[in-house]
């Protein structure tokens, strides 16, 4: 079985079926990450094997949450930190309904974004934005504007509950990619996330290859984020709640 096999058949477990054309938009997508990644780095590692499970399967991994989410609705999504476009243009491959607006504050990474998405004939549903996550959440256009943010590897928990959740409207969701140390930071994060306005929902554990552990953690907004938060640039991550 080759990877892009093996992504397809995988994804079936994570409730997201891969036809013929996604499949192809993603291995255009390891293309152009392999041939962008010579000059400017944007992952540690462009390897078939390991972009195809630990950066486009473990993205799709959010299909483990249809039971919170409505798949077939458009969702506005938000990316935090987008890095080389993970977890969020996977997650508009597979769902071409969905519109993501895509952050980060690395003009490199987002100039590798902007080339992916023209290439892939999704430019029209991503919005590729250059800011601290900070400054977004005190925008009036996008504060309380999206149904799903999502963030994978940015942070603390309780840092990115700062993040993310001032940026999510009621009834939404904001989903944290974390590794097995989930459960630690989720005690260590329940005050911040009531203070934004968001209620732990539930985690949901999934595994990649072999008995690597990974975990969503989902967070529902259940109240208006304080006008007070997020803080200005820095200071979450300095003094976290």
């Amino acid at each position: 079985m080759n990877n892009f096999q093996m992504l397809r058949e995988r994804s079936r477990d994570f409730n997201i079926e891969l036809d013929d054309n996604k499949i192809k938009q993603f291995r255009e997508y390891l293309r152009l990450l392999d041939e962008f990644n010579r000059h400017t780095n944007i992952v540690s590692s462009t390897e078939m094997e390991t972009v195809t499970v630990k950066h486009f399967l473990d993205s799709l991994a959010l299909g483990l949450a249809a039971k919170e989410l409505n798949f077939n609705s458009k969702l506005k999504l938000i990316d935090i930190g987008t890095g080389g476009g993970f977890p969020g243009i996977p997650l508009v491959i597979a769902f071409p309904e969905w519109k993501l607006c895509a952050v980060d504050s690395i003009a490199k990474k987002l100039k590798f974004i902007e080339l992916l998405t023209q290439t892939l004939g999704i430019s029209d549903r991503v919005e590729v934005v250059s800011a601290r996550a900070e400054e977004l959440g005190r925008n009036h256009s996008k504060r309380e504007f999206y149904n799903l943010a999502v963030t994978r590897a940015v942070a603390k928990l309780n840092i990115i509950s700062e993040y993310c959740l001032p940026l999510v409207n009621q009834q939404g969701y904001f989903i944290a990619y974390k590794a097995k140390l989930a459960d630690d930071e989720l005690e260590e994060s329940s005050r911040a996330i009531s203070i934004l306005g968001g209620e732990y929902v539930n985690t949901v554990k999934y595994t990649l290859t072999g008995e690597e552990e990974r975990n969503l953690i989902l967070i529902k907004k259940v109240s208006p984020t304080p006008e007070k938060y997020p803080r200005r640039t820095g200071v979450p991550l300095k003094k976290p709640l």
